[in-house]
């Protein structure tokens, strides 16, 4: 990308490299990198799992050097920049950015430990660090209309099916639903702000209408953001009166 051409033979073929450089350069200022770098850290995750399901030193040395090499260019990328210099000259690379000097230690660390366990330690702090730095603060919008629907959803899919399994006393029921209802806050905060719930923070396996009373203090909580988006909560005595509402529109 940066080498200086001294001779050409093929104008086309040259032509062909000013035009990869020109779409390089406009990939490494562009928000389409980030979702690159995203990939690179889900590669670096399979990478750590996998350090954990080997037990040689051999492969697991191996995955430690997937999370790093992984990481490294996710860094590097995030910052619109890319390696020029070479395996040996990485470090000076990367510590010429806005990284901290425990991240580069711990990528040494990794190339002189001789432990399983350390390779591992080493490699999720390599990744608790890169998760921090990659972070992008994203303006999320105010509750509006869109939000229609949601509140609904959430009740009718697992309320009383919360309800039901503290009844049967079945852990597992209750758990899957509140994963669920967890997950289905999760993808509307990632866009809107709603504020946070910590539904599995207070998840109670011991005692399931725990649960329960929590699910409704989760919905209390959404259907005050509701108000402030000036939407009503729609109520139905039974299916008869949904379908004539949804068939009316």
């Amino acid at each position: 990308m940066d080498s200086q051409i001294v001779y050409i033979k093929n104008q086309e073929a040259y032509d062909e490299l000013c035009k990869l450089r020109e779409q390089t350069n406009l990939f490494l200022a562009s928000e389409e990198r980030f979702q690159r770098v995203r990939e690179l850290v889900d590669k670096a995750k399979i990478s750590y799992a996998n350090a954990y399901l080997h037990e040689e030193l051999g492969q697991v040395r191996l995955d430690a050097f997937g999370v790093m090499c992984y990481l490294m260019d996710a860094i590097m990328l995030f910052h619109g920049r890319y390696f020029k210099r070479g395996t040996k000259r990485m470090l000076e690379e990367l510590a010429a950015l806005p990284i901290e000097e425990d991240f580069v230690d711990n990528l040494k660390s990794v190339a002189s430990s001789k432990d399983i366990l350390e390779l591992r330690a080493l490699s999720k702090s390599l990744l608790l660090f890169a998760e921090g730095h990659l972070k992008q603060e994203k303006e999320k919008e105010k509750p509006s209309e869109s939000l229609s629907g949601t509140y609904e959803e959430m009740y009718s899919n697992w309320r009383n099916k919360v309800e039901e399994a503290a009844k049967q006393n079945n852990v597992f029921a209750s758990f899957m639903n509140m994963c669920n209802l967890y997950y289905m806050f999760a993808e509307i905060s990632s866009e809107v702000a709603i504020g946070t719930y910590d539904i599995m923070e207070e998840y109670n396996p011991d005692c399931l209408e725990d649960n329960v009373s929590l699910f409704d203090t989760c919905l209390q909580k959404y259907e005050a953001v509701y108000k402030t988006a000036g939407i009503a909560v729609k109520h139905f005595r039974g299916v008869d009166e949904f379908v004539a509402d949804y068939l009316e529109k």
